[in-house]
């Protein structure tokens, strides 16, 4: 398995985009004074700042892509739907934190 292809490489680009936005835009809604909503994400802020989010996220995305890689090579349709599922749920706070941002931005003079 180590030297085997990536199964998905483009859903997998997806992904880690997602993340990664998703991390941003809260960094973002950070520095303009809102909170942290997920208690464990809310946590590892309080202890260790912005890294202790990254760190989460990073801890996150390697358990899903490696989750992905050895569902996927017993039932790669179960892979591909759970890869899925994790690029959606990656989305949700992207879009709820944008709508924020847009919303808080709309209100300043």
């Amino acid at each position: 398995m180590l030297y085997a292809p990536i199964l998905y490489p483009k859903t997998y680009a997806m992904f880690l985009l997602v993340a990664a936005m998703d991390v941003i835009c809260t960094a973002i809604i950070l520095s303009l004074g809102g909170r942290e909503i997920n208690t464990l994400a809310n946590m590892l802020l309080q202890w260790w700042g912005v890294h202790g989010l990254l760190a989460l996220k990073f801890a996150v995305c390697v358990m899903v892509l490696i989750t992905c890689e050895f569902i996927g090579r017993r039932k790669p349709a179960v892979a591909v739907r759970l890869a899925i599922a994790a690029i959606a749920l990656n989305m949700f706070p992207v879009v709820v934190g944008t709508t924020q941002l847009v919303r808080f931005l709309a209100m300043q003079p």
